[in-house]
């Protein structure tokens, strides 16, 4: 069958088995449905309503965390610390997928805590591993990935779970892998890969393998490493374990590509891109074919560079795949200006540059964010010392109570000992009492910096959200003023070109979705915010709230002017009409009272 051939036949057979699989989840759903309908005990609701956030989680994430947090709110009230500890380690995974980083390490630590003190080392080795891979998808300081991996082996070895300490020791030998450190990552693959033929664990035993493999590609060691993935390849076709074949299929096709063998390195890339189009895995599909097309551009077929690398482009855009978005770009860049045409070539360069700030900038949030969490956590321990405080002083009253029952037999000291109880009951007291006021505060205290950090995190989220609109039109239109002066430079034909892709630009700088989907947002976001200003200033039009949204996340006329599409002078008297209306004295600044409402 002829390459055409092979991929219709599968685009119908991943249709077929997508509309299999939707069947399937529905039924399950439908039947889940109908079990909680019927029953009345509410621990039971609470395991039903993790299973039906399960079976949602990969297809609809805002359905699973709405009914995951239904069960979060359940398994509270009925007081289930397993139910507790099982939501909240779902919810953090929630989070996870979701990409929300911050909100799932909040939820993975408080598992962690619950499960802490129920001796269950099983589920810390999995919480502390989920941990672990989350600050290392997501570039945190490898050191505290480190520790939260070590934790988990600790905590498997304890629980004496051989599938659990092999994945383990894959996971250190990663972080070890990535640092360049191949001799140390090399003696955990190997352990693992012991532990895992102990228990004929061949999924385990399929990884390790691979992971060996990559060392000895990096090693430049290409017939071992060739040896390896293909063993591995081998054991992943008989369990059926399609992305796992992909990437056994793309790693061969690393070798082959470093051996000179450019055909047969794109056969298996391409083996590995069929298959990650039938299992609907987009975010693998994305970074293969930005490698396809580095390789693609190395080898100087610069066209297939071009498609391959506009199309991960394009779905990374999507997918909002900021990493793969830069690294797409830059390939289209190189491709550019390789092939001649300038003008894209800057176009893509200045993506890259401007998805790579915002990625920084990312980071540096959430890792300050981390360090926040970190504060409130401790904050936290420090609330549960005091309960148990409380929980000592109350079984300190009981034994008096029983002191005060027996001594009461003896009746020629009674009085002494109740006046001796009645001051010490009076002491403890005062002191529970305290106690309680200063736990009062500090819950208080928390309370309100969570609020505020929350709230932070909408405003930066916000503020990212309206300079990458405001970059973006800035962009096109510095690119159309560019295109106006190649205009007067050139032939006939060339200038035609210019003024369609300056008519095609302008275009883009018309369109509203997402300014739309920002204001939807903002709207969103500030709707307490809105209902303050609207009952003091009830004269207020539903454009000068927003342009207040506006001013309270700090941003400047110029970009106010550039993401309503008007003129800064409009936006001047917008402001000037504003503060009137606000009764503003012109020593007080307009964005620090509205922040101040």
């Amino acid at each position: 069958m002829c390459r055409k051939g092979r991929k219709i036949l599968l685009l119908l057979i991943s249709m077929m088995c997508s509309d299999i699989v939707t069947w399937a989840q529905d039924s399950t759903l439908a039947e889940l449905n109908t079990q909680l309908a019927r029953v009345t005990d509410s621990l039971q609701k609470v395991y039903l309503l993790n299973q039906m956030a399960n079976e949602l989680k990969l297809t609809d994430i805002d359905k699973a965390l709405y009914f995951n947090k239904k069960a979060l709110k359940l398994a509270n009230q009925v007081k289930s610390p397993d139910a507790c500890g099982v939501t909240n380690e779902l919810m953090g995974e929630l989070f996870d997928i979701k990409n929300n980083i911050q909100p799932s390490i909040n939820y993975y630590l408080i598992s962690a805590k619950i499960f802490e003190g129920r001796n269950q080392p099983d589920k810390l080795s999995s919480i502390y591993g989920k941990l672990g891979m989350l600050y290392y998808r997501n570039n945190y300081d490898l050191e505290q990935t480190l520790e939260y991996f070590r934790k988990s082996l600790d905590f498997a070895i304890l629980s004496k779970d051989k599938e659990l300490i092999g994945e383990a020791y894959n996971r250190i030998g990663s972080i070890f892998f990535d640092q360049g450190n191949l001799e140390e990552s090399y003696q955990y693959f190997v352990k693992a890969l012991d532990i895992f033929k102990s228990v004929n664990h061949q999924a385990g035993i399929a990884k390790a393998l691979n992971n060996l493999g990559e060392i000895h590609r990096i090693k430049n060691e290409n017939k071992k490493a060739l040896d390896y993935y293909e063993k591995s390849l081998t054991i992943n076709q008989e369990l059926g374990l399609s992305d796992r074949v992909a990437t056994n299929y793309q790693n061969i096709g690393l070798i082959y590509s470093k051996q000179g063998d450019v055909k047969k390195s794109f056969d298996y890339y391409e083996k590995s891109l069929d298959i990650y189009n039938h299992t609907n895995n987009a975010e693998a599909k994305i970074k293969l074919q930005v490698l396809m097309g580095r390789e693609y551009l190395i080898s100087g077929m610069f066209d297939q560079a071009k498609e391959t690398l506009t199309s991960a482009y394009k779905q990374a855009s999507v997918k909002s795949k900021w990493i793969q978005i830069c690294n797409a770009a830059e390939g289209l860049s190189e491709v550019y200006e390789a092939t001649g045409q300038p003008a894209k070539a800057l176009f893509y360069f200045k993506t890259y540059a401007r998805y790579t700030d915002s990625i920084n900038l990312k980071q540096k949030s959430d890792m300050a964010m981390e360090l926040q969490s970190r504060f409130l956590n401790n904050i936290k321990d420090k609330e549960i010392k005091l309960k148990d405080t409380e929980i000592l002083l109350l079984n300190n009253e009981k034994e008096i109570d029983n002191l005060k029952f027996n001594l009461l037999i003896i009746s020629i000291i009674a009085i002494v000992i109740i006046t001796v109880i009645t001051i010490m009951r009076t002491s403890g007291k005062i002191k529970k009492e305290r106690l309680v006021r200063e736990k009062d505060t500090l819950l208080h205290k928390t309370q309100q910096e969570l609020m505020r950090i929350e709230l932070k995190s909408k405003d930066n989220d916000l503020m990212n959200f309206a300079l990458h609109l405001v970059q973006k039109n800035e962009v096109l239109k510095q690119i159309k003023t560019e295109l106006k002066g190649i205009s007067s430079t050139h032939d006939q034909e060339t200038n035609k070109k210019v003024r369609d892709l300056s008519i095609h630009i302008q275009q883009n700088l018309q369109i509203q979705q997402e300014i739309d989907e920002f204001q939807a947002k903002v709207d969103q976001t500030y709707d307490d915010f809105f209902k303050k200003l609207k009952n003091r200033f009830p004269s207020l039009t539903k454009n000068e709230e927003r342009l207040c949204a506006l001013l309270r996340l700090n941003l400047s006329t110029k970009e106010i002017a550039t993401l309503n599409s008007t003129s800064v002078k409009a936006v001047e008297m917008s402001r000037y009409r504003l503060r009137k209306k606000c009764e503003l004295d012109n020593s007080e600044g307009l964005p620090e009272y509205l922040r101040n409402i």
